[in-house]
C-alpha cells in the first residue's frame, strides 16, 4: 500500500498486489498491469510501453506496430529523418544561405533557444546538398524517397525541400516523424509543404510540439490547442509551454484521444471571425467522439495568438483564454441556424445531435449538452432524450450503471480472476451464451480463453476493463483474498450458473407471455370462424 500517484491522498489508498501482477487505486480507482502504469504515468501509448519494459529488462520485442512494417524498419526510417533534421539545422547555423531563414526568424521574433528546443532547420533553394548528406550519413536513398524528403527523376535524386524554413514534427519520444517546410522569401511554390504520410507519420495522428511540451502537460492542467507552427513557438517563449498544433489537417479525433492522455483541460484558441466559429463547430463532435469536452476561446479581430502576444503580452493571451466557453456553445450555434431553415432542416438537426448524444459517456455532460442543445435549438429535452437513448444504451451497455449487491456475472468474474481453475467448468456448463451484459460476457470470455492457455491471462489488464462503478468491490475482493477457501469457489460458481440460467428462463418466460398476450390482442379482433381456422392450421 503507498499514496497514489493518480491523484492528491495524505492516507495511502494505492495497492499493488505483485503476485497478481495488477494494481489499483481505492481513492480514484486508477488500476491496471505495468504497461498501463507506465502509459499513464509517462503518457506512453502500449507499444511505447512495452518496449520500455523489454528494454529495461533485456528483453527482445521482435513485433510489427500496428500490424505494419517490422519495428527495424520503422527504426531505420527515424533514423533517416533525424539525419535529415540535424542537416537542415546545420544549414540554418552554419551555411551562408540559411541567413536570410535566421533573418526572417528574426523577424518573427524567434529567439535562438527556441531555434535549439524545437531544432528549427533551413532547407537550401536550390541543388541536392541533403542528398549528397544523406548518401553520406549511409541513409538508403528509397527510404528518403518513401519519406517525401527527396523525389527520384531522370537525372537521379533531388531535394524536395527547397527554400524553406523547416519544422520538425517529433512525437513523445522525440523521433521525428517528419517536417513542415514553410516558404521563406519570393520564391514559387506553396506557403507550406509537409511531408506525405508514411509508415512513420500520419499527419492526422500527430502534434506538433508535443515532444517540446511534454513536461509542460504533465505538470498542467490544461492543454492549449493552436493553429500553427509558429503558435506554438511564440507561446512557448512566452512560458506558455503547454500548446500544441495540429499538423496542417483540420482536427482529428486521433489527434484529440492524443490529447487526452494529459488529462487537462482542452483549450482551443480561434480567431474571432466567422471562418473561426466555423472550424470551433466543426472541432466539436471531434472532442466528443474522443471524450473530451472542450472549451473554445476567440481573439478578437485579425489577430493570432503569436500577433496578440507581440501586442498584448501574455497578458493579453491569458485573458482571452480566462474567457473560453464551452466548445458545445459554438456548434450548437451553428446547428441552430440550420434548424431555422425550415421542418427538414430541423428533423437533420435532431438526427445529428442524437447520433452525437449517443457517444457522451460522462452522465453530467450529458444532460448539460442536452440542455444546452434544447436552448439553442428549440427541440425539447424529452425528444433529444428519448431520440438519443436507444443508441446510448447499445454503446454503452448496462453494466457500469448497476450498483447495489454483487449479481452473479460480477461474482463469477471475480472468483475467476482468483482462480481461473473453474474457468473450463463455466465454458461446459454454456451459460455464457445466456450472460445478456456484454461487458461480462466479454470479460468472461477473456478469462475462459486465458484459462485454456494454461491461465495465461493478464489479471490488471482484465480488472482495467471492469466498469469504474465495480472495479474497486472487484479489486478489494481480489486484495483481500476473498475467495481463499476452495470449497466457497466451487460453490460460488455452482450458484452464479444457476442464477445466470434463473435469469434466461424468466427473461425466456418473459418473452412468450408478451408474445402470446400480443397475439391475444391480435385474435380478439377476428371472427370466431377466423380463430378456429387459425387454431387448425397451427395443429393440423
Amino acid at each position: 500500500m503507498g499514496l497514489c500517484p493518480f491523484h492528491s491522498e495524505k492516507t495511502p489508498s494505492f495497492s499493488v498486489d505483485d503476485e497478481g501482477g495488477f494494481y489499483h487505486c481505492f481513492g480514484c480507482s486508477a488500476g491496471g498491469n505495468v504497461f498501463k502504469f507506465l502509459m499513464e504515468i509517462e503518457r506512453l501509448t502500449f507499444p511505447e510501453a512495452v518496449a520500455k519494459v523489454a528494454d529495461r529488462y533485456g528483453i527482445d520485442v521482435p513485433t510489427h506496430e500496428g500490424g505494419g512494417i517490422p519495428a527495424s524498419q520503422r527504426e531505420v526510417m527515424y533514423a533517416a529523418n533525424a539525419s535529415a533534421a540535424r542537416y537542415f539545422h546545420r544549414f540554418l547555423n552554419e551555411a551562408p544561405d540559411g541567413r536570410r531563414v535566421l533573418d526572417y526568424l528574426g523577424s518573427r521574433e524567434v529567439s535562438p533557444d527556441s531555434i535549439e528546443v524545437f531544432l528549427l532547420g533551413a532547407a537550401p533553394v536550390s541543388g541536392d546538398g541533403l542528398v549528397r548528406w544523406l548518401k553520406r550519413e549511409g541513409v538508403d536513398l528509397g527510404v528518403a524517397v518513401k519519406l517525401g524528403l527527396v523525389g527520384s527523376g531522370s537525372r537521379g535524386h533531388y531535394d524536395r525541400f527547397r527554400g524553406r524554413l523547416m519544422f520538425p514534427i517529433r512525437d513523445g519520444q522525440g523521433r521525428t516523424l517528419g517536417f513542415g517546410g514553410r516558404l521563406v522569401g519570393d520564391d514559387d511554390g506553396p506557403k507550406y509543404l509537409n511531408s506525405p504520410d508514411s509508415d512513420v507519420y500520419h499527419k492526422g495522428r500527430a502534434l506538433y510540439g508535443l515532444f517540446e511540451a511534454k513536461g509542460a502537460l504533465r505538470d498542467s492542467d490544461k492543454v492549449l490547442l493552436v493553429e500553427g507552427y509558429m503558435d506554438v513557438i511564440a507561446l512557448h517563449q512566452a512560458g506558455i509551454k503547454h500548446s500544441l498544433a495540429t499538423c496542417g489537417t483540420a482536427l482529428t479525433v486521433e489527434q484529440a484521444r492524443l490529447m487526452r492522455r494529459y488529462k487537462g483541460e482542452v483549450v482551443t484558441l480561434f480567431d474571432g471571425d466567422e471562418a473561426g466559429e466555423k472550424a470551433a463547430a466543426r472541432s466539436f463532435p471531434v472532442f466528443m467522439e474522443a471524450g473530451i469536452w472542450a472549451s473554445a476561446s476567440f481573439i478578437a479581430g485579425s489577430e493570432d495568438p503569436d500577433s496578440l502576444l507581440k501586442k498584448g503580452g501574455r497578458e493579453a493571451l491569458d485573458a482571452t483564454v480566462s474567457a473560453s466557453v464551452p466548445l458545445a456553445d459554438a456548434y450548437l450555434k451553428s446547428l441552430a441556424q440550420t434548424s431555422e431553415e425550415g421542418t427538414v432542416a430541423t428533423a437533420r438537426v435532431g438526427a445529428e445531435l442524437a447520433r452525437l448524444l449517443a457517444k457522451v459517456r460522462d452522465p453530467f455532460e450529458y444532460d448539460l449538452l442536452v440542455r444546452k442543445a434544447s436552448h439553442w435549438t428549440g427541440l425539447s429535452q424529452e425528444v433529444l432524450r428519448g431520440q438519443a437513448r436507444p443508441a446510448r444504451a447499445a454503446v454503452q451497455g448496462q453494466a457500469a450503471s448497476r450498483g447495489g449487491a454483487a449479481g452473479p456475472e460480477e461474482l463469477l468474474v471475480s472468483v475467476l480472476l482468483a482462480d481461473p481453475t473453474a474457468a473450463g467448468r463455466v465454458a461446459e456448463s454454456g451459460v455464457m451464451s445466456l450472460v445478456e451484459d456484454a461487458t461480462w460476457r466479454e470479460l468472461l470470455g477473456a478469462i475462459i480463453e486465458g484459462a485454456g492457455r494454461g491461465g495465461d491471462f493478464d489479471r490488471g489488464q482484465l480488472l482495467a476493463e471492469v466498469p469504474e462503478g465495480l472495479r474497486d468491490r472487484i479489486a478489494a475482493r481480489l486484495l483481500e483474498d476473498a475467495f481463499s477457501d476452495q470449497p466457497m469457489r466451487e460453490r460460488i460458481v455452482s450458484d452464479c450458473i444457476a442464477s445466470i440460467e434463473k435469469a434466461a428462463r424468466r427473461r425466456h418466460n418473459q418473452s412468450l407471455a408478451t408474445e402470446l398476450r400480443r397475439e391475444g390482442q391480435t385474435e380478439s379482433h377476428r371472427t370466431p370462424a377466423e380463430q378456429l381456422s387459425t387454431w387448425r392450421q397451427r395443429n393440423g
